[in-house]
């Protein structure tokens, strides 16, 4: 949960400066440092699922990276719950990955707009 707000944070502060400094297609960096964050925690959810088969590796089942912890929490920790943050979390990606070209293409179009009537 730690993880998602300060995400959430990061981006909408990006955003932001990104129209204050003039930059064009603001929302489609927005998408695409949303994809580059979600994709790292696809890497780490990932990690730490693979690491929690192998019952050798630890003393018991634990979260084996900051950012996973930052992401499942404190309680509740199962295999069944690492697979599932770790399927959503790839679904979620999946999701801004295939929304970063369409919102780019109707910022474009918006962009030609507002440049044909000037």
């Amino acid at each position: 949960m730690v993880f998602l707000l300060g995400c959430l944070l990061f981006i909408a502060v990006s955003i932001i400066v990104f129209r204050q400094a003039g930059a064009s297609f603001v929302y489609s960096k927005g998408v695409a440092l949303a994809g580059g964050l979600s994709a790292l925690a696809v890497i780490c959810l990932g990690q730490n699922y693979t690491q929690s088969l192998i019952p050798e590796a630890n003393d018991g089942i634990g979260v084996s990276n900051q950012v996973a912890l930052w992401i499942i929490g404190d309680d509740r920790w199962s295999k069944d719950i690492f697979r599932e943050a770790f399927e959503q979390s790839i679904t979620f990606t999946l999701c801004l990955f295939a929304a970063y070209p369409i919102v780019l293409w109707v910022e474009s179009r918006r962009f030609k707009k507002a440049t044909s009537r000037a």
